[in-house]
């Protein structure tokens, strides 16, 4: 009895392993703005934390040492270029962004380009936004930045406290933009073994 019981245990393991996603593909990458270089009054932008999970989930973590908590006045945004192209998006020929990530009066906002001008009316369930701890969080799975696996990004803060808006900007105005790959599993994708075929009741995956 237990080599029949065996070959069918081995059957329903093997048909369990074609249809899992590859696991820890996880990635992170750290990036790095000089504090006090942007105007005094501005969010402080300093260290910056890209990270993404086996979802593709993409999580920015943002340290601002000048604020233990975001005022009303508090711009942060986060632009995204994910295709690679300064022609297309937002800022045409400076940077093309098609997406941007905000936090403006304690509201997170996840912005698209939509002809040249942007827009904010639907807001992704994956996207979510945090300020902790001098640092902003801000996140978004993947395709919700067109499927990218590369993007190119630019942080920018602002504080409109003053009769004349005070800015600091990650990376400088002038240099090249970060870029960070996201590195997540696909689905791996497999013909079904020809046990799981002639019994497709041991392979329940199969028939969902």
């Amino acid at each position: 009895m237990q080599g029949p019981r065996l070959a069918l245990g081995l059957v329903a393991a093997a048909c369990l392993l074609l249809l899992a996603p590859l696991a820890g593909a996880s990635n992170s990458v750290a990036f790095s703005d000089p504090t006090g270089d942007g105007a005094a009054e501005a969010p402080d932008l300093g260290d910056v934390d890209v990270s993404n999970d086996d979802s593709g989930q993409v999580v920015f973590r943002i340290s601002i040492p000048n604020r233990t908590s975001l005022a009303p006045t508090d711009l942060i945004a986060i632009f995204v270029d994910a295709d690679g192209k300064a022609g297309t998006g937002c800022a045409r020929g400076v940077f093309g962004a098609e997406y941007a990530l905000d936090v403006l009066a304690g509201r997170y906002v996840f912005g698209r380009c939509v002809a040249g001008a942007w827009s904010f009316a639907r807001r992704p369930a994956s996207f979510s936004g945090s300020f902790v701890d001098s640092t902003l969080t801000l996140a978004v799975n993947r395709r919700e930045l067109g499927g990218t696996s590369r993007l190119a990004f630019r942080i920018g803060a602002a504080t409109t406290t003053e009769s004349r808006p005070a800015y600091d900007f990650a990376p400088d105005v002038g240099t090249a933009a970060w870029s960070y790959q996201v590195v997540a599993p696909s689905q791996a994708f497999f013909k079904p073994s020809n046990a799981c075929r002639h019994h497709p009741r041991r392979c329940p995956l199969l028939r969902r």
